[in-house]
């Protein structure tokens, strides 16, 4: 390309000429994009980055004036890697904030299961001083789901005292968790 035609090609550009943008696009992408690659190191996000930045000199390229040929490149070049260090170091931010959720998630499911186990391991030496009517009564309504009718028919015995035992085990249960959290 002479002298006269890359000025020609920049006056084009400023004046916001399609062509003059696809001469731009189709002589330096690949050279773009391989630079994008040797600082991202990754296909997809050098594309994406190059992509995104000649989108971005297109609505702009007005605004733009460039000396020469150089100056140009130098501007394409400069402006691609400067998003690609942008790109570098949102990852690494977003990576560092996942990787801090993360830590957090798992010190809380194993603050919550270590809580949990200590808070069951309690309940079964509540359930176990309880009378022993009483213990059956609560383990067959609430850990094994039978209603009151059933249990009274296990143990031969009326709904209503089924349902005396169930009020005292809570009770009884409520009081035994208390006094260990004091």
């Amino acid at each position: 390309m002479t002298a006269d035609q890359q000025m020609n090609l920049l006056e084009r550009l400023k004046a916001g000429d399609s062509e003059a943008f696809d001469e731009v696009y189709t002589s330096y992408r690949k050279w773009l994009w391989i630079a994008a690659l040797g600082i991202l190191q990754n296909e997809a996000d050098a594309e994406e980055v190059v992509q995104e930045f000649f989108i971005e000199f297109w609505q702009r390229m007005e605004q733009r004036q460039f000396d020469d040929i150089q100056h140009l490149k130098n501007y394409l070049f400069i402006s691609v890697r400067n998003r690609c260090l942008n790109k570098l170091q949102r990852d690494k931010v977003a990576r560092k904030r996942n990787e801090q959720m993360l830590q957090h998630t798992e010190l809380s499911v194993s603050y919550n299961q270590l809580e949990n186990s200590e808070l069951q391991q309690q309940l079964r030496e509540a359930i176990a001083k309880l009378p022993p009517i009483r213990s059956k009564v609560f383990k067959l309504g609430y850990l094994f789901n039978y209603t009151r009718r059933q249990i009274a028919a296990m143990l031969n015995v009326s709904e209503e005292t089924v349902k005396k035992h169930m009020i005292l085990a809570l009770k009884d249960l409520r009081l035994a968790l208390k006094n260990r959290d004091e």
